[in-house]
């Protein structure tokens, strides 16, 4: 995947393929940004896309201008899940994701370093007193930190369109299956 930024000491974590394979997750830093609906020409997505970005390099430059202006910032990651207890994210079938109105996500940006809350609030009254929609207020409002803490996962790599994310899916529960886990947790996928 070439070089991610914060790649050291999580490099792996970074460099999934598209065959499955088993890493284990130590606890990571993040901000992060919930939300809701198809992220596809979602305006709400798009701002706390913005809003994750901004805030990432602002708290990053505070803490150390030379490593935030060399590093920059880790990939998108995001949880996805539904409130429609008859769909089945995790299930791979094609036609369940045509509909994404039920759709629950929490967008995240891994941080180096722990964030100052002092500083992450002055991020995030900035932002919003910048903020020029609603969309954008509501994603400045909405920016917290996050300590994921996920363990063993199984994680490949999606290329692609969103509607061909059933099939990577499929394959990566066949895994899980063929190695007698359980699936357990949101489906978190990162984006290059």
């Amino acid at each position: 995947m070439g070089n991610s930024g914060f790649g050291h000491p999580f490099q792996k974590l970074y460099e999934a393929t598209p065959d499955p394979a088993l890493v284990e997750v130590p606890p990571l830093r993040y901000l992060a940004v919930d939300g809701e609906g198809d992220p596809q020409g979602s305006e709400s997505f798009a701002a706390a896309v913005a809003a994750l970005y901004i805030a990432t390099q602002a708290v990053a430059v505070e803490s150390d201008p030379a490593d935030g202006a060399a590093t920059g910032p880790c990939p998108l990651e995001g949880l996805w899940w539904s409130t429609d207890p008859r769909l089945d994210l995790a299930s791979g079938d094609p036609g369940l994701w045509q509909d994404r109105t039920s759709w629950r996500w929490t967008l995240l940006l891994r941080q180096a370093e722990p964030v100052d809350r002092d500083r992450l609030e002055a991020v995030r009254a900035e932002l919003g007193a910048k903020a020029d929609t609603p969309d954008a207020e509501a994603a400045a409002a909405a920016l917290r930190e996050h300590t994921l803490d996920e363990g063993p996962c199984v994680q490949l790599l999606h290329e692609g369109a969103i509607e061909n994310e059933p099939a990577s899916v499929r394959a990566l529960h066949r895994y899980l299956d063929g190695q007698g886990l359980g699936g357990a947790g949101r489906p978190h996928p990162k984006r290059r």
